[in-house]
């Protein structure tokens, strides 16, 4: 069998097996509980024996998926005994937990498509983050500054690496090549709400584009907080504030693109900014100690 059509006769055999247990016989129908049970053996069988995932499986290297995949064939041959001595109901328990291991193992050795596939979205999203946040960062940063001066370096060269790298597919190395980028981005950011005072001044010619302006610097603030949060990792109880402040905050954003949209500018201004607001106390509470915002009662 070639491999596409193999692809598609495990696919028809996870769906029958869904099938078949979403709809098990009652347990006085001898027969019919013996003819699923026959399939199921069957297509565990094909699983473990011929399936392109327990190839995929027997050649990663990894002990823990082809330890599970061993004992799936261990309760796929105690289901088939079982079954052959008449014990229906020891048999069914057998194959679901053969079934269970071979799913456990699949999860720890994903198809190579399906992993290339997850592995680009991630690295999209990583690079789309940053680069909002190191053009957020570029109009605050002191680059004539050395601390400031050569994370903004270290940070655009990981980020040339990750380019390279993601070109070349070497996506893994890629978004480790944006984490380290990022650590250098949380390290700047971080300096820059510690500083005492901040250049917040909107250089705009007009309400419009006030708003524009400010919600730039508002959703450079979004995506530095889930940053600040994975690597500052606080506690739990800071967490219930994050989560607090953060939900404040997007209400105020929905109510700011909304008054704006309603050509309401001078209202659409203050909600954002009260926004904004409320994520500076929710990256405070991560540990990224901002300026004290005001204006605002929590």
């Amino acid at each position: 069998m070639n491999r596409p059509r193999a692809r598609v006769a495990t696919a028809l055999a996870t769906a029958a097996l869904l099938l078949l247990a979403a709809a098990p016989a009652r347990a006085d129908d001898t027969p019919g509980l013996r003819i699923q049970l026959e399939q199921k053996i069957r297509l565990v069988s094909t699983l473990i024996a011929d399936s392109p995932a327990a190839q995929r499986i027997r050649s990663s290297g990894n002990l823990e998926a082809m330890a599970h995949l061993d004992e799936g064939r261990v309760h796929h041959a105690l289901a088939t005994d079982l079954l052959a001595r008449g014990d229906l109901s020891g048999a069914r328990s057998a194959v679901d937990e053969a079934l269970q291991h071979l799913s456990k193992a699949r999860r720890l050795v994903p198809d190579g498509p399906a992993r290339q596939a997850a592995a680009r979205q991630r690295y999209e999203q990583l690079l789309a983050s940053l680069e909002r946040l190191m053009d957020a960062w570029r109009a605050r940063a002191d680059i004539h500054a050395d601390d400031d001066g050569q994370d903004l370096a270290a940070a655009q060269g990981f980020v040339g690496m990750a380019r390279q790298q993601a070109q070349e597919g070497r996506l893994d190395d890629a978004n480790r090549s944006l984490a380290q980028a990022e650590r250098h981005v949380l390290a700047g950011m971080n300096r820059t709400l510690h500083a005492t005072t901040l250049d917040y001044t909107l250089r705009s010619t007009s309400p419009a584009e006030e708003f524009q302006n400010e919600l730039a610097r508002h959703r450079g603030f979004v995506d530095l907080l889930p940053l600040a949060v994975r690597d500052l990792r606080p506690s739990a109880e800071a967490r219930v504030l994050i989560d607090r402040y953060g939900e404040a905050s997007r209400a105020l954003e929905a109510q700011a693109l909304a008054q704006f949209k309603a050509g309401e500018t001078t209202q659409a201004l203050e909600s954002l900014r009260n926004a904004t607001l409320y994520l500076q106390r929710a990256l405070s509470a991560a540990g990224l100690a901002a300026p004290p915002p005001t204006g605002i009662t929590p």
